[in-house]
């Protein structure tokens, strides 16, 4: 018969027995700081900064140009000097008109037709004053005209290009008058629509419209 107090009989050993004690775990080791950056070496840089989108790309941003190219400068000047020889031109014509107001009484006292009761010299003085009335508004408008519109031309402006083309076409009527001067004017108008027209003429004109376009 066995005693149940008998020490030499082995019991079970478990979590709840009375044998061995079961040790904890042990704890995780906790994590280690990161180490200190080296004293001897520089920081790393920043990462760059990312980049514009280009240009087509919705959001994108175009600069417009600081500055005009040589062609659209000259065809600038060239309008300048248009306007300057205009302005020639008109002064000459009116003095002209002016002088010949002894030929024009002849001429119409040989043609001996009707004048509604008026003499010779009132018909002439009022086609002289026709004359120079309309000379002082033509010089006035193609001096101003160009001006003006060489200015929004040389700031980018696509439609002043578009009217000062329709201008020189309209000025080859000064050809007729000006005694040489209307023919330099024309001359130096002309050269400047060609150089309006070229290829980094257009260019500027278009980096200036995109750069004024609706963002997105």
């Amino acid at each position: 018969m066995t005693n149940p107090d008998d020490e030499s009989t082995p019991r079970p050993a478990g979590p709840t027995g009375a044998g061995e004690p079961v040790s904890p775990p042990p704890a995780s080791d906790p994590t280690p700081p990161p180490p200190p950056p080296s004293q001897g070496f520089p920081a790393a840089p920043p990462p760059p900064p990312s980049s514009p989108p280009a240009a087509g790309v919705p959001g994108a941003s175009t600069v417009a140009p600081t500055a005009p190219p040589t062609t659209v400068n000259i065809a600038f000047w060239l309008y300048i000097v248009g306007a300057v020889l205009s302005v020639v031109s008109g002064i000459i014509t009116i003095a002209v008109v002016s002088g010949s107001r002894a030929d024009q009484v002849r001429i119409i006292e040989q043609q001996g037709g009707d004048l509604k009761g008026l003499t010779a010299q009132q018909v002439a003085d009022a086609s002289v004053t026709f004359l120079v009335t309309w000379s002082i508004v033509t010089l006035i408008f193609w001096a101003i005209v160009f001006v003006l519109f060489a200015y929004f031309m040389r700031r980018g402006a696509n439609w002043a290009r578009i009217v000062l083309t329709v201008l020189t076409v309209l000025s080859l009527l000064n050809l007729l008058t000006g005694f040489g001067t209307g023919l330099l004017q024309v001359l130096a108008t002309i050269v400047a629509v060609v150089l309006m027209w070229l290829r980094p003429s257009s260019a500027y004109f278009a980096a200036v419209k995109a750069a004024k376009g609706p963002r997105v």
